[in-house]
This record gives structure tokens, sequence and C-alpha cells, in this order.
């Protein structure tokens, strides 16, 4: 009775707190960010003109003029979603929210796959009340799209050795690494890890693998060809730890071990204390502030596993601990948490940062679901524990999140344009509201598309007459 009414509660927690993630995007975050901006034109643009903000037809990437090209794994399903919901901010945010839950679902059926339905709800449980996934995925963001890919890649790996479903595979880890760059280094190493964790486990079948082979490698030959010329590294050239003016400006140009050190300091930055359990990333835009990246629930998993640790060691209960039984499973996630890390620590700016390390918060979530049914598993009195802490996890997250986040995020996303844009009635408002924005051009042409009914073609055009 007990297990089955601390069922009940996680049941009821995960659907309200999923519910909660579609709830006032209009307003929180309050004001709208230049990425979020930049999503809305180019989905804009894509919809009445099957183009990119600069005019582009029907690109590959959708070109930026600052940060990171939109990729495709984004902006043609987002053009679906577009047709539908509208391109507005709001309506952009919930996409990405609904991507997430995607993602969630996806650790539902991987962790019921592997382990049974009740360590699912318990994976599912940890995801929800996640902080480090709940404020960006909020954002009109397309970053998080590239763990949700890894997702149901790793679900069709393990569905079966069926050729079919590790073609299926091979193309979501491709999406992956479409969708966000730091997954270009990452899915490759995750598969090491996966070769090594399926080692000896399962027959393997040649057609499987090659079908895995080829729907990995063939869609992901476009993007190499781009790679080749130049036209995706940009991004990555301005932030990297080899960067020649970074190196330069820290007195580290002359030492080609300069980057070594810089990546060991980076690397361990987020593992710290405070970016893991207090205040999490620096940015408003990833983090509340006032919560790590870990949530009650991934903190008392990590205790848990400590326990379990410090068992084995005493050599107590020694062929029924769960940490000794599936090491393999512990070690594998374990790694893959740590690889996610390694494309952030690449980079010099914004540490430590939890967006850039996104890939690993799907190996957490199964980390955390996974420990606290395995103490569930030996004692029912974890149950309540579990039921109770998820509750804690979302309260404290939504309270923070809906109540002193939207105040204290204000200035980061940029509420001036929109609270003008709002007030703009005349002719000669708008005039001023364009050369007052126009350097900004995302804000003028957001606004003027959707205040005004300006095209694609009809915003651009305007902003760059002001221009001139």
């Amino acid at each position: 009775m007990l297990k089955k009414t601390a069922l009940v509660v996680i049941v009821l927690t995960i659907v309200l707190f999923n519910a909660l993630r579609f709830w006032k995007l209009d307003s929180i975050p309050y004001g709208y960010h230049i990425n979020e901006l930049g999503s809305a034109v180019t989905l804009q643009c894509l919809v009445q003109e099957g183009c990119d903000a600069r005019l582009k037809p029907w690109p590959l990437f959708g070109y930026m003029s600052y940060g990171q090209e939109k990729p495709p794994t984004y902006i043609y399903p987002g053009i679906i979603w577009a047709r539908i919901f509208g391109v507005t901010v709001p309506s952009l945010r919930a996409y990405s929210a609904f991507v997430l839950c995607l993602g969630i679902l996806g650790l539902f059926f991987l962790a019921q796959m592997m382990f049974g339905r009740y360590c699912a709800m318990a994976v599912v449980l940890a995801a929800s009340c996640s902080p480090w996934a709940w404020v960006v995925n909020r954002v009109a963001l397309e970053s998080f799209f590239a763990p949700v890919f890894a997702i149901w890649g790793l679900y069709f790996f393990w569905r079966s050795i069926r050729w079919w479903d590790w073609a299926l595979a091979g193309f979501f880890w491709a999406c992956a690494m479409y969708a966000y760059p730091p997954a270009r280094l990452q899915i490759p190493l995750m598969l090491a890890t996966l070769a090594a964790y399926e080692w000896g486990r399962r027959p393997a079948r040649r057609t499987s693998a090659l079908g895995l082979a080829a729907f990995f490698i063939l869609p992901l030959l476009p993007m190499v060809v781009m790679y080749a010329h130049g036209q995706l590294s940009r991004r990555f050239d301005e932030i990297s730890i080899f960067n020649k003016d970074f190196l330069y400006v820290i007195g580290n140009s002359e030492s080609p071990y300069g980057p070594i050190g810089i990546f060991f300091n980076n690397f361990l930055l987020h593992l710290s204390p405070d970016f893991l359990f207090f205040t999490g990333d620096p940015s408003y835009i990833y983090s509340t502030r006032h919560l790590g990246l870990l949530s009650w629930l991934d903190d008392g998993a990590l205790i848990i596993l400590m326990v379990f640790l410090v068992l084995a060691v005493l050599h107590r209960s020694w062929d029924r601990n769960p940490v000794i039984k599936h090491r393999r499973w512990i070690l594998f996630l374990a790694a893959n948490f740590l690889i996610g890390i390694i494309p952030s620590a690449l980079t010099n700016q914004g540490l430590p940062n939890a967006l850039r390390m996104c890939g690993s918060w799907p190996f957490m979530m199964l980390l955390t679901g996974w420990m606290w049914w395995s103490a569930a598993q030996c004692c029912k009195l974890w149950w309540p524990a579990m039921a109770l802490g998820g509750i804690l996890s979302a309260a404290i997250l939504a309270y923070q999140y809906f109540w002193i986040y939207p105040g204290e995020s204000k200035t980061t996303f940029g509420y001036r344009a929109m609270e003008i844009a709002e007030q703009v009635e005349t002719p000669q408002d708008w005039r001023e509201f364009i050369l007052n924005f126009r350097r900004q051009q995302y804000h003028c042409r957001y606004f003027l598309s959707q205040r005004l009914g300006l095209t694609c073609r009809q915003a651009r055009d305007a902003c760059l007459d002001a221009n001139q």
C-alpha cells in the first residue's frame, strides 16, 4: 500500500510539473533573448518564403549573423510547428519544451526496457524535476535537441539487434550531431564507451552494424563538407581554448602545453560544488542562480551510490549489491557524464557552462532514477522517500522560477525592445523604433513582423534601409 501511494504521488508530480513547462511562456522569462528572436525570424522566413534570414533558399543550416547557425534538426521540424502554432517567441519556447518532453518519454522507454517500469518512473521523475533542463528549455533554443536524439538512439540500439533498429539508432545519433556542435565530439566518444559496454553482452550482426554505420555516416557527409569549407567552424574558432588571440591575452601563446592546462582547469570548473549543487550556471539564460545543476533527487542518488560503494568495500552482501552487479552500467553512465563535459572544457567563454555540457544530462537522469530504484528494491520505504524528494525538488524549483527568477533575470532577456514595441502606435513611432534598433537586426525584424504584419523580406528591407 505504501509503494502504491508513493507511485501515485510520483505520477501526479511528473504530470503536473511537466504541464508547468508550458505555463506563462509569454512572460517568464520576461523579454526575449537575441537567440530566440533569431530563431523566430529564421522560421518566419522559412514558413513564408522558403529561405533563411539572409534569404538563402532552403539552406541546410539557417544562417545567423552571430553565434551558431540554426541546424536542420531544429528549423525543418520547426516549420511544421510554426505553421500550427505560429512563429512567436512564446510558441518557439513551447516547441523547445515539447521536444524535451519527447526526450523524457524516451528516457521512460529506455529505462523500462533495461530495468522495468518502476525504474523508468524513477528516471522520469528525476528528469522532470531537473533544474538543469528546466530553465534552458523554457527558452527558444535548440541545444537540448541533441541529448533528446541521443536518448532515442540508445533506445533503438538496445531494443534489439535487428538491422532496422540499429539503422534508426545511427540516424538519431547523426541528428544529435547536427543539432548542437558539442555533440559532434560527444557522440563519437559515447559510441566508444557503448562498444566497451556491449563487449560480450550479446551477439552482433554484420547487417546491423552496416545499417548503423550507413545511417550514421551518410547523413553526416553534407556537414563534413561544410566543415571542410570552414562554414561551420566559425563559432568554435572564436571561443576555443586554441584561439591564438585568447592564448596571447592570458600569456600562453608560446607554450604548446598551455591549452592542456586550460582544458583540465575548465573541466574541473564543471565539477565544482557551487556549479553542481548550489548556484549552477553563471548565466540567467541557463539557471535560476539559486539551484545547482542537480536537484535534491540527484543529490540523494549520489548519497545512495556512496552508501552502496561503502557496503561493497566492506563486502557486505557483495553478490546482491546493485552497484557491483551492474558495475558495467554504472561505469557507462559515469563515463558519459564526464564525456559530456569535454566539449565545454574546450571553450574559453561563459564557464562553467550548463548548456554546452547538456549531453551529460540524460546519463545523470538515468543514474539518479536507477539509484533510487535500486534502493527501493532493497527497502520499500525508499518509495515514499523518493516521492517526497520529487515533490520538494519540484516545489522549490517552481517557487524560485515563477516568483524569484522573473525579476532577477529581466535584464538578460532584452525586455526593453519588447516593451517599446508594445507601446508603438503611429507610423512616426515605428520609424523611431526602427532607427533605435536598426543595429539589432533580429529585434527590429521580429517586432516589425509581429506588430505590423510585415513579411520576412519586407522587415529585412526596412531594417537594412534604416542602416543606410
